[in-house]
């Protein structure tokens, strides 16, 4: 008679957010959610920061972390071929031994690395800059290099089991933890350049441990396996190759800009990067929950790769808005931003947007070649195109400085992302689906090269803008309808 008398009715917002973590699109944007938290917090340390730090600090900053970066990815002990290749069919014991197998190899062969590179450091640390780097940061770097390798593993394996909440999570506290001692370090105890390599040993690390948490006990307690280990043993040189070359070219690329301009244009070249490194954050928000799906398609023959269309040209928008923006205000953007210490390195955060765009595309081929077993084709690739850019390196930044390291990246990107969609038709066919990628690499560059040498008026800028935006939203329409339509799905409770 009375049959909802005593139901506890959840509250509307409760209900919303099921829906959210129960929709692929709602998914998505909790993991973008946690990346714009991420680029609020960088963002807003930036100015505060810049109060006591300049280029020169950012630059060593720079350099360093160029090592860790190089050292983690070169020591994941092959995770990057076969955790997409076996976690997902694997059964439950399998992947925790998986894992902790991945997880010892990788901990072990960063902390060897680093523990190598200390002496070597401290022996000739005049070589590449006349400023001191105190020991505290090459401590603090060393002990990043394991933490990052592991966490990284984890990512990997958030990623193909389609748990982008664990991800958003691990990015958010990363990100607040990270802002907060980078500001206490900076500020109360007075640490200087250290300050920032303490907000990121503190970020990783609570990183790792949101990651390890989010795993499992049964994944961290469990026994590595033998037949794991060797298999990790078989797979790191291809992966460890890839991740060298590529850390190799990025600290040569800071050590030859330090020895022929110096420090400050690694910390320009920087500063630049970073909003490159906040687009591409969103773009991993989106392939981090796609990946599984992307991967279910590939082996499907008869797969048009619908959901992975239907996924990536809303990036491809926000990234290119984000472009022709900055071609029109960058520098009023990144004067205000970085209290007048980064102005320069507006030019090249618009070229770095195209780089980021580029980086979005052939992701149907990406797709194939991982799923199909053309992976470790497309690392040895990336290998060959990485050391061809090291070998390019020096004379073209002694040429150009600057400008020549981001020609490099671009016509890097380009050939990868070609070799991709011809090593992925030798499986299948491949839709091309980047209209809108190739629409706004062509409309940024125009207008990076009308806005240097015709300087328009401030009007005239806002109106080309204006027009920019209008235009790639009329290509992009099909994609912001659906976008609109999942919107609705998700608080309106609609099927999906």
């Amino acid at each position: 008679m009375f049959p909802n008398l005593g139901a506890e009715k959840r509250p509307v917002p409760y209900e919303i957010l099921g829906r959210i973590r129960g929709h692929f699109v709602g998914r998505v944007v909790t993991l973008a959610a946690a990346t714009a938290f991420n680029a609020i917090l960088s963002v807003a340390l930036l100015p505060l920061a810049t109060r006591h730090l300049g280029a020169s600090d950012y630059g060593i900053y720079g350099l360093v972390i160029s090592i860790v970066v190089s050292v983690s990815a070169a020591a994941d002990g092959g995770a990057g071929l076969l955790v997409p290749a076996h976690y997902g069919s694997a059964s439950a014991s399998e992947r925790a031994r998986l894992f902790v197998s991945l997880a010892i190899f990788a901990g072990i062969a960063a902390s060897a690395a680093g523990l190598l590179m200390i002496v070597p450091w401290l022996w000739h640390r005049g070589t590449f800059s006349d400023q001191a780097i105190p020991l505290a940061t090459i401590a603090l770097a060393v002990a990043l290099m394991p933490m990052r390798a592991i966490t990284n593993i984890s990512v990997m394996i958030f990623s193909v089991t389609d748990r982008g909440l664990a991800i958003a999570a691990q990015l958010a506290i990363q990100s607040l933890v990270t802002f907060l001692s980078s500001l206490v370090a900076l500020f109360e105890l007075e640490m200087g350049v250290t300050s920032l390599f303490i907000g990121a040993f503190c970020g990783q690390f609570a990183a790792l441990s949101v990651g390890l948490v989010a795993l499992g006990r049964h994944h961290v307690s469990s026994s590595p396996s033998r037949d794991w280990l060797r298999r990790a043993a078989s797979a790191s040189p291809t992966t460890a190759a890839s991740g060298v070359v590529d850390g190799t070219r990025g600290f040569g690329e800071n050590a030859v800009l330090t020895s022929t301009i110096g420090l400050i244009a690694v910390g320009i070249l920087g500063h630049a990067r970073l909003y490159h490194g906040l687009l591409m954050a969103l773009s991993n928000a989106i392939g981090h929950n796609l990946w599984a799906k992307s991967l279910e398609e590939a082996r499907n023959p008869h797969s048009s790769f619908e959901i992975t269309r239907s996924a990536w040209p809303p990036v491809q928008i926000a990234i290119t808005c984000a472009g022709i923006i900055f071609a029109f205000v960058g520098r009023e953007i990144v004067d205000f931003i970085g209290n007048g210490k980064f102005t320069e390195a507006a030019p090249y955060v618009t070229a770095l947007f195209v780089i980021a765009l580029i980086q979005t595309t052939e992701q149907p081929a990406n797709a194939i070649v991982c799923a199909l077993g053309r992976a470790a084709s497309a690392t040895w690739a990336r290998v060959i195109l990485a050391g061809g850019s090291f070998i390019a390196l020096y004379p073209m930044i002694v040429l150009f400085g600057i400008k020549g390291v981001i020609a490099i990246c671009i016509i890097e990107a380009v050939v990868y992302r070609l070799y991709l969609r011809m090593l992925a038709s030798r499986e299948r066919k491949v839709p091309f689906q980047d209209h809108v990628a190739v629409f706004g690499c062509f409309a940024i560059f125009a207008e990076i090269v009308y806005v240097h040498w015709a300087v328009p008026p401030l009007t005239l800028q806002v109106a080309l803008m204006t027009a920019g935006i209008a235009m790639l939203f009329v290509i992009g329409r099909r994609s912001i309808s659906e976008m609109i339509s999942a919107g609705r799905q998700i608080v309106l409770g609609q099927p999906a």
